[in-house]
C-alpha cells in the first residue's frame, strides 16, 4: 500500500511565548520542525510529506529552506482553525487508498523504528495509536468552585502520542462530519465513525514541545 505523511503544524505556538512560532525555534542548529520532518524522511523515504502549516507562516517557512536547506515537505496546505480541519486540509489532498501517518510537528524525536511500526501495524488492523504509561498519580477535579478531587487509578489510563497511522479509505470518510470539541485527535475521530483503534507502544522520548520546559528537553535530547 501507497505511505503517505500529514505533519499538522497548523498553530502559532501562543503557550511557548515567543515570537517566533514553536516549530521554527533553533535546536542545535536546525529548527525544530527540521528534526521532525528528517527523522520521517529517513524512516520513509519514499513517502510524500504533506505539511500542514499557519498560512501567515509560509514565507517564515520558505525562507528557513533557504537557509537551512530543504525541508523534505512536497506539499504546503493552509491550516485551519482547529487541528481537525488542519488534518482535514491534508487528508482532502492525499488519494482513497493506501497508508497515512499524522503527525505533530512539534515531535521532533519519533524513533524510526515507531513510525515504521504504525504504518505496519496500520496496514494490518487499520490503525495504529502509539501510547504511553502515566508515570505520575493522578486526580480528578470532583468540583471546581471548591477545588475538591478525587484519585484515580493511573494504570487505568495511557497517554497518547502521534504518529497516529490510518488506512486512508477508513480514515478519509470519518472527516466528513462537523468538528466537535471531544475531537482531541484523529484517532478520537476515528472511533467516533465507528472504527476500533489498535494501541501500540509509544516512546517516552517522543515528546511534544509545547511550553519552555519541554524546550529544554528537546535540547537536552538533540
Amino acid at each position: 500500500m501507497s505511505r503517505h505523511i500529514v505533519i499538522v503544524a497548523g498553530g502559532t505556538g501562543t503557550r511557548m511565548r515567543t515570537k517566533t512560532a514553536k516549530q521554527f525555534l533553533i535546536i542545535k542548529g536546525l529548527p525544530l520542525m527540521w528534526w521532525t520532518l528528517r527523522r520521517f524522511y529517513e524512516a520513509v523515504p519514499d513517502a510524500p510529506i504533506s505539511l500542514v502549516l499557519h498560512e501567515s507562516l509560509f514565507d517564515e517557512f520558505r525562507s528557513l529552506e533557504i537557509e537551512y536547506g530543504p525541508s523534505g515537505v512536497t506539499h504546503l496546505i493552509k491550516g485551519g482553525v482547529e487541528r481537525f480541519h488542519s488534518v482535514l486540509n491534508g487528508l482532502v489532498t492525499l488519494p482513497d487508498v493506501g497508508l497515512v501517518a499524522i503527525h505533530d510537528a512539534v515531535r521532533p524525536f519519533p524513533s524510526v523504528k515507531l513510525i515504521r511500526d504504525t504504518f505496519d501495524m496500520a496496514a494490518i488492523h487499520g490503525s495504529a495509536i502509539p501510547t504511553v504509561p502515566l508515570k505520575d498519580s493522578i486526580r480528578k477535579i470532583s468540583d471546581v468552585n471548591t477545588n475538591e478531587s478525587v484519585a484515580l487509578n493511573r494504570s487505568d489510563f495511557i497517554s497518547v502520542q502521534t504518529p497516529q497511522c490510518f488506512d486512508l479509505a477508513l480514515l478519509k470518510p470519518s472527516f466528513a462530519v462537523s468538528y466537535s470539541p471531544t475531537f482531541t485527535d484523529d484517532a478520537s475521530v476515528f472511533e467516533a465513525a465507528g472504527h476500533k483503534i489498535k494501541i501500540c507502544a509509544g516512546d517516552p522520548i517522543n515528546l511534544k514541545v509545547t511550553t519552555p520546559e519541554d524546550l529544554l528537553i528537546a535540547k537536552a535530547l538533540a
